[in-house]
């Protein structure tokens, strides 16, 4: 949350599309009806619900202090006010029958609790305040170049009104830009944190895994032992040399090979 010593980033005007081609209907809408003055203190039920509903809504309800119907620099006793005021107006037990009635209390008791924070409310008056100076940096640089032309240096904005206009388009431009920023931190945050779940689960999958095979190889580990001395008790391991065939003799003495008998010993010798 930032507080009231926090730096903000904010693009100014001239870095926003000019051409009504290049910005989205809702802006468009914005751009029109941004011109309609309304007082909303002097407005009833139901213009307090269709203010709030009003073409271009989405970027106008963005600023807490113009969904109370207040100037960005109100006090906190204003916005107490106002709050008061409006939550009863819009509220849907008054106004039954009208189904904006929901939507349009929950965007004042949304903006609301937005400005009942100290360090909430002094970061929605840093965006205006950085508006209006951007406002203010525009207008000089145009009266710099209607001084290098040698031009007279007037300009719009010297209208006090239209002035107040500017600001307040400025100030929708720049918190539908933190708005934005917002949502892309929110959206890399959500995948960081899908990231860092997926490889948690990974790991303790393979830490269980782990324990698994550990459990199975103790388990097996006494029917290996048992194997083992079955097998060694019944001689295994230990090599058997064959018993020494005698061989058979004739009655006359003499060996079924008659071969060998005539050679004697010396067959032997064709071994080596």
């Amino acid at each position: 949350m930032a507080g009231r010593g926090a730096a903000v980033t904010l693009v100014p005007a001239g870095q926003m599309p000019k051409a009504e081609s290049e910005i989205d209907a809702e802006m468009a809408a914005f751009m029109t009806e941004v011109h309609t003055i309304m007082d909303a203190e002097k407005l009833s039920s139901g213009d307090q619900i269709a203010r709030l509903h009003r073409p271009g809504a989405k970027y106008f309800n963005l600023n807490p202090f113009e969904v109370l119907g207040l100037s960005h620099k109100a006090s906190d006793e204003d916005v107490r006010k106002a709050y008061r005021r409006m939550s009863v107006q819009v509220h849907p037990d008054k106004n039954p029958g009208n189904e904006l009635a929901q939507p349009a209390f929950e965007m004042v008791k949304a903006a609301h609790e937005r400005l009942e924070e100290p360090e909430r409310m002094a970061f929605c008056q840093r965006i205006c305040a950085a508006a209006e100076e951007a406002v203010e940096k525009r207008v000089a640089k145009d009266r710099k170049k209607l001084k290098k032309d040698g031009l007279e240096e007037k300009v719009p904005e010297d209208d006090p009104e239209k002035m107040a206009l500017a600001v307040k388009v400025m100030i929708s431009r720049m918190f539908a830009e933190f708005e934005s920023r917002k949502r892309m931190l929110e959206t890399r945050d959500m995948e960081q944190r899908k990231k860092a779940k997926e490889e948690q689960a990974e790991r303790e999958f393979m830490e269980a895994l782990a324990k698994r095979e550990q459990k199975m190889w103790e388990k097996s580990r006494q029917k290996r032992v048992n194997g083992w001395r079955s097998w060694s008790s019944s001689g295994g391991g230990k090599s058997k040399i064959p018993n020494k065939v005698k061989e058979e003799r004739r009655s006359d003495g003499t060996g079924y090979n008659s071969y060998l008998d005539e050679k004697g010993e010396d067959y032997k010798k064709d071994w080596r």
